[in-house]
């Protein structure tokens, strides 16, 4: 089904995006505390969108919502039925989204799903949206370029905005999103919201306690990640330099494997998610105990997956031991 320009409700996103940097998931829920729309949000029903393939697993979406998400009531809905709720202010949204910002002469494109809450505003006839939340996503290139060149289109900017989240929610293709996927965003978005806080992950994140198992676990990895090597070479690092390699137990599985082992009860897994944004790549570790995450590392200017990578995890784990 594609979404129809007219049907879709347009999104501002207002955020300081300056926020939106190291970590993959992002809240600001001691930003939002003293402006009493955290005590907001946490009245509201919150309203999922998916992209329209995402429908055909419907049951697996709600699944991993249900698994994590307590701070609100939900619903599941389509794209093109958030216009009839964003009026209301007893409603918050997580849709998907795209802006590129731009630093001398190099351009960030971003593709994010975020959390946002609208509310009334003091001046007439208008509102006030805040977003909570969001995850950055590992979008197709042509998804990417379209964002990066969208300034360069002819046309209304309320025209060229519809182009993209028709995009957006008709033909990406996210290589860090499925319902299991998802669990774990969800789960750093909850409990964060929960507790007030801001995401405040550095360059390097780990669980002293959680990370070293992986001596004796199996690593599983995403089958994208072995899709995006173009050659072994891809797997050599940019320096030219290749450290100790991870000699642990690794796995690749699919998306569907992988979303089973997340969201089924039979045992605990650790698995790996990659995500590419511009010049820049995150590497995060999740352990399917309770969906919390045990690593993460942000490397500016170096957006492919290295055996380094993994070389990294390994360093950090025997630092530990």
């Amino acid at each position: 089904m594609m979404l129809k320009a007219k049907s879709i409700l347009l999104f501002s996103l207002f955020i300081l995006w300056a926020v939106v940097g190291k970590s993959q998931v992002s809240y600001f829920g001691e930003n939002l505390l003293n402006s009493e729309k955290l005590a907001a949000f946490k009245k509201t029903t919150t309203l999922f969108t998916l992209q329209y393939a995402d429908y055909a697993e419907l049951e697996k979406f709600d699944q991993a919502i249900k698994k994590n998400w307590t701070i609100t009531p939900y619903k599941i809905i389509k794209p093109e039925e958030l216009a009839r709720y964003d009026t209301l202010s007893n409603y918050s949204f997580f849709y998907f989204d795209g802006y590129a910002d731009k630093l001398d002469s190099t351009t960030n494109v971003n593709v994010v799903y975020a959390l946002k809450l609208v509310s009334p505003s003091k001046k007439p006839k208008s509102k006030e949206e805040s977003v909570l939340a969001t995850v950055t996503l590992f979008a197709d290139r042509a998804t990417n370029l379209q964002i990066e060149i969208q300034d360069r289109y002819t046309g209304s900017k309320r025209t060229i905005r519809n182009s993209l989240i028709s995009t957006l929610y008709n033909k990406s293709n996210f290589l860090n999103w499925s319902p299991g996927f998802l669990t774990g965003y969800l789960k750093q978005i909850n409990d964060g919201l929960l507790a007030n806080e801001n995401c405040n992950l550095d360059f390097q994140f780990y669980n002293k306690v959680r990370l070293p198992a992986l001596a004796k676990e199996t690593l599983y990895l995403p089958e994208y990640i072995k899709q995006v090597f173009s050659s072994k070479l891809t797997l050599l690092p940019t320096s030219g330099i290749i450290a100790e390699p991870y000699n642990y137990k690794l796995k690749f599985v699919t998306y569907k494997e992988l979303d089973n082992l997340i969201l089924g009860n039979e045992f605990n897994v650790k698995y790996l998610i990659y995500t590419q944004r511009s010049n820049d790549k995150i590497i995060s570790v999740y352990d399917s105990k309770d969906d919390k995450i045990i690593y993460q590392r942000f490397y500016p200017q170096s957006p492919n997956f290295e055996m380094n990578d993994l070389s990294e995890i390994k360093k950090v784990i025997t630092s530990i031991k």
